[in-house]
């Protein structure tokens, strides 16, 4: 007999992508993994890291879910001008989920907890952009029978 199931996954990356570009209209181009060639100055790409059983239920299961997300900055010598700039973005990313912190799914089931539970600046050795790493986690009600 198959398995009946949803892509949680997919459902909470398509709604932080959606939530994002709303937001940000088009002046930050956002991205899952590696799905087209980023263009512009600056980009977020959100890439799903894994997933954390919390509970487990007879008829469903609890699971956090783990994000990375990468702001890339096109600028391997940052000023003061352009690091406000960076900064400026990130908090504002870092507002917006705050203020989404239960989003509802395609597929009418919610992920709550939604959070920002880390940011790192110029987080990976890349000559030609400034990168910042935010973790973002939520929870997500699955598998119910």
């Amino acid at each position: 007999m198959p398995v009946n199931f949803t892509s949680n996954f997919t459902n909470i990356l398509n709604k932080l992508r959606n939530t994002l570009r709303t937001e940000f209209k088009g002046t930050l181009p956002v991205y899952i993994g590696h799905e087209q060639k980023e263009q512009g100055n600056q980009y977020l790409r959100l890439d799903p890291v894994g997933s954390t059983l919390t509970q487990y239920m007879a008829h469903s299961e609890t699971r956090e879910y783990e994000v990375n997300m990468f702001y890339y900055f096109a600028d391997p010598n940052v000023n003061k001008t352009s690091l406000d700039h960076v900064l400026r973005f990130v908090s504002r990313i870092e507002a917006l989920i705050h203020d989404n912190i239960s989003m509802v799914l395609t597929d009418s089931s919610n992920c709550f907890n939604c959070r920002i539970e880390s940011t790192q600046l110029n987080a990976l050795d890349d000559e030609n952009e400034y990168v910042v790493q935010l973790v973002w986690r939520g929870q997500h009600l699955g598998n119910i029978e």
